[in-house]
């Protein structure tokens, strides 16, 4: 055989090899039942944005995979949980102020923090082997960001939402106030007390 043939050869095997190994991606399919048991009634659609009626399933979860999944890369992510704890918090609470929920993000996974998640910060955040290392800070910071908000005692279901995408190691929940964050985000939300 030429070394062209055996270039060829390897090249033909490992592409089959790739096509039988399909690479793990999150999804939306995945995530929609828990956002749907979140959101509730109506669905989470806020009216005076998409139109003063009632919408069906179908159609709130088309809303929902256009504006915030598709938006932000949800098909890209490796980690079904790293898309959803933050993508959850996004549709809960939105970008925040000056990208404020993006900039926490881009912080905990090392990046420039311009509050506008990019496909490099995707690639960034699929690099992490173990994705506890920027879910449960996640989870922290959304707890921090929920807690500093004045209604925030008028709706404690928004602190259990994030705290159930805390990822348990050794079947033991982290606590939350143990968890690491950036010092810029642990700065800002010192007074707050967990």
């Amino acid at each position: 055989m030429s070394k062209k043939q055996i270039v060829v050869l390897l090249l033909f095997i490992f592409s089959s090899l790739t096509l039988t190994f399909p690479v793990s991606a999150a999804s939306f399919s995945k995530y929609a039942p828990k956002l749907l048991r979140f959101e509730g009634a109506g669905y989470g659609i806020h009216k005076p944005i998409y139109g003063d009626r009632d919408f069906t399933k179908a159609e709130a979860l088309r809303i929902m995979r256009r504006n915030y999944w598709d938006r932000f890369h949800g098909d890209q992510f490796a980690s079904q949980e790293v898309a959803e704890v933050l993508i959850d918090h996004l549709i809960n609470a939105g970008s925040g102020r000056n990208g404020e929920n993006i900039k926490a993000f881009e912080a905990i996974i090392g990046v420039e923090q311009d509050g506008i998640l990019s496909v490099q910060d995707v690639e960034r955040a699929n690099s992490f082997y173990f994705v506890d290392q920027i879910v449960n800070p996640y989870v922290k910071y959304r707890v921090l960001y929920y807690k500093s908000l004045r209604e925030a005692h008028l709706y404690p279901g928004w602190i259990t939402r994030a705290k159930s995408f805390l990822i348990l190691s050794s079947d033991t929940i982290p606590n939350v106030k143990d968890l690491y964050l950036p010092q810029t985000i642990e700065k800002r939300y010192k007074h707050i007390k967990l």
